[in-house]
């Protein structure tokens, strides 16, 4: 069991009460591990979403059976209530329950809530952990966005100095399929507004893989050129006036080891040409095709694929956006 699953589950113990209330406001209590935990130890949650279809719930499920003896459907009912406010409940279930509240501002009350509760669940793990060996202070907003950022993505905006900082980082996020949330990606590019890098759409780049994809599959077109290869492509969305601001440093070591994976693995296409050098670095041709019919195959073999990899239909919303 997590340290997370764990400190919440921790507040239950099913011989205190059979009847509790869970003030939840940010759906803890539905997290996978945690609603597994809970029904290791004979607890069964139920939303209150409406107070007539919970009572008859409650009354036939569990009271009936608790005042007669047994274990009804389960040793212990917590109603959850995705909220705090305890009068929207009637009065016999407030007097009659054991209380908790299992809110973020209760389990991380040294960050600010307004950045950790846009959070995904899938991070609340390694945020608990963090939070548990590093915090020892109260800390504010922008704080609390720096300490998200460097202990749960492993990034730190003022270390972002020069260009070959920032892509690296840019592809090694989405590379892992961890693209920022959108208040931490403007929180970087706010710290390098003024910067050399300012000029860079930072927060499109640091959340959606598919823009990435595409300003650095244009920047390829143009990059190879220097090198004296004659394509056919043209360029992309990126304006001309913009041209010198998309500088990718594709010949940095850093760099090119995660371009030349993302050409590999079909996320980049190789660009049709026409001449190439005969000097051309090696490193450079995996983002090269001669044979016209050679990309035709590539690009039918990459639909294929993209096919294959689609989600499910009733996948989670993110495993979409990361198909797109």
């Amino acid at each position: 069991m997590s340290q997370w699953a764990d400190r919440i589950l921790r507040e239950f113990t099913a011989d205190l009460s059979r009847f509790w209330i869970a003030l939840d406001p940010d759906g803890l209590l539905l997290e996978e591990r945690v609603l597994h935990g809970l029904r290791e130890r004979g607890f069964e949650v139920l939303p209150f979403e409406d107070s007539v279809s919970f009572r008859a719930d409650y009354e036939e499920r569990f009271r009936a059976a608790w005042d007669a003896g047994g274990d009804g459907s389960a040793k212990a009912l917590v109603l959850q209530l995705k909220g705090t406010d305890l009068n929207s409940l009637p009065w016999d279930y407030i007097r009659s329950a054991r209380q908790v509240s299992l809110g973020l501002a209760d389990l991380f009350p040294k960050l600010n809530y307004g950045v950790v509760r846009r959070i995904e669940a899938e991070h609340h793990e390694a945020l608990f952990q963090s939070y548990q060996k590093h915090t020892t202070q109260l800390l504010g907003e922008g704080a609390t966005k720096d300490f998200i950022l460097t202990h749960i993505f492993r990034l730190s905006p003022y270390l972002l100095n020069r260009p070959e900082d920032f892509w690296r980082e840019v592809l090694r996020l989405h590379y892992r399929g961890a693209g920022l949330p959108e208040h931490l990606a403007k929180h970087v590019a706010a710290v390098l507004r003024e910067s050399p890098l300012g000029t860079l759409p930072i927060a499109e780049l640091l959340t959606s893989k598919a823009f990435m994809v595409r300003l650095i599959q244009d920047a390829w077109s143009r990059f190879v050129v220097r090198y004296g290869v004659e394509t056919d492509g043209r360029d992309g969305d990126w304006t001309a006036d913009n041209n010198s601001a998309l500088f990718v440093p594709f010949d940095h070591p850093d760099v090119r080891v995660i371009i030349d994976t993302m050409f590999l693995e079909g996320v980049l296409q190789p660009i049709a040409v026409h001449v190439r050098p005969a000097d051309l670095p090696d490193w450079i041709r995996v983002g090269l095709i001669d044979d016209p019919q050679a990309l035709s195959r590539l690009v039918s073999e990459g639909a294929t694929r993209i096919a294959a990899d689609m989600p499910l239909i009733d996948a989670p919303y993110r495993d979409w956006v990361e198909a797109a």
